[in-house]
């Protein structure tokens, strides 16, 4: 049995939009054109041909890891929280203690992590150590770059 990892509406509803587009537009596209490049013959010099069987193969990889990563989703909805503890979901203003700068981060699943946009995984290193605490909590993460501290500022709750 494999584990269920959390995921919010939006995020299941992003991949399993991704994975409809991949069946519905981008697979019949690829088939066509892997069949125009296979009416040239199977030649050693059939580059077209190649390329189409190496796209293919791409899409259906995608496809395959999009429907391993929906059956292990669990969604996780609309929880009565009031917002003085940080969870799945929540926002959660931060200050590094040892550069000054602020950053908010929405924790969620490992499949919706997306760092640019400000969401992080609850199973990475912030997000562990951020679940379950509270305003003004000081925080110490091993990060690559070393050992960093953050002061949790605000938490508000964010669900779609």
């Amino acid at each position: 049995m494999t584990d269920k990892y959390p995921i919010t509406r939006r995020g299941f509803q992003k991949l399993l939009e991704e994975l409809l587009h991949l069946r519905r537009r981008v697979r019949p596209e690829v088939l066509d054109e892997l069949a125009e490049s296979r009416s040239y013959g199977y030649k050693i010099g059939n580059q077209q041909l190649m390329w189409a069987q190496e796209r293919h193969a791409f899409v259906q990889g995608k496809i395959r890891d999009l429907e391993r990563k929906l059956s292990q989703c669990e969604v996780v909805v609309g929880q009565k929280l009031i917002a003085k503890r940080v969870a799945f979901g929540t926002r959660t203003i931060v200050l590094n203690l040892d550069t000054g700068q602020q950053a908010c981060y929405q924790l969620v699943g490992p499949f919706e992590s997306d760092v640019s946009n400000g969401k992080i995984s609850i199973c990475s290193p912030i997000g562990r150590n951020l679940l379950g605490r509270t305003v003004g909590d000081v925080i110490s993460v091993y990060t690559p770059g070393g050992l960093r501290n953050y002061k949790i500022l605000d938490i508000f709750l964010e669900y779609p």
